[in-house]
């Protein structure tokens, strides 16, 4: 009984062959262009002015992202190839640790000294636990380093700061892309291409740091 009234059911909400598949409305296709590709959904609705502004932005985020991602990778590179040369370090080392390790400390028997303290301090009365971290932790043989000079060191730091500089503005400009599309997004569903409201809704240049703002008059 209960096989047959659903059977029935599924023929009933079956459209009839032949009859048109329902269209999307233009609204639903510019929000999802908007989301993939902001403004491109207020062109669609006849908001261009607006449209253009979005696609500007975005284009400007997508070349700070690529420049501030190039140019972290690339100060990141050259600490590294800097530490090899003057500290003898060992690149093939995957661990970041290692390389936060050389900001710090001039050789690695000073690290592994520190390393060794910490050992007693965690196994107090383990010996051979103590041994074990030590071993684990530390870095020996290729992998120890000697800076010529402090002078060096404090290069090789600060050549790896501008890299995590430039890698930390370069997730604030995917924050901001993602802003991008939200902002957009909103845009397409409520305000684009209705009349009496493309006057009221407004994007104009941040007040104190660069960027677009959002403005709605009542």
């Amino acid at each position: 009984m209960m096989l047959s009234t659903f059977l029935a059911l599924a023929v009933a909400v079956q459209p009839a062959v032949g009859s048109p598949a329902p269209k999307s409305s233009p609204r639903g296709r510019a929000i999802l262009a908007s989301l993939a590709l902001p403004g491109t959904g207020q062109m669609m609705l006849g908001s261009a002015k607006r449209g253009e502004a979005l696609l500007w932005l975005d284009g400007t985020l997508w070349a700070l992202w690529s420049g501030f991602s190039w140019y972290g990778s690339a100060r990141e590179r050259d600490a590294r190839l800097f530490a090899g040369r003057e500290a003898g370090a060992d690149l093939t080392v995957r661990k970041l640790s290692y390389y936060r390790a050389l900001e710090r400390y001039d050789n690695a028997d000073e690290y592994n000294e520190e390393v060794r303290s910490d050992a007693r301090d965690i196994f107090p009365d383990d010996p051979e636990r103590q041994h074990a971290y030590y071993l684990n932790e530390g870095y020996f043989g290729s992998e120890a380093w000697n800076w010529s000079s402090d002078s060096a060191r404090v290069r090789y730091w600060g050549t790896r700061r501008a890299g995590r500089d430039a890698a930390l503005n370069a997730q604030f400009a995917v924050g901001a892309l993602v802003l991008n599309r939200l902002v957009s997004f909103i845009d397409c569903a409520f305000f684009a291409g209705r009349e009496g409201t493309a006057g009221r809704v407004e994007f104009r240049p941040g007040d104190a740091e660069p960027g677009i703002k959002v403005c709605y008059r009542f």
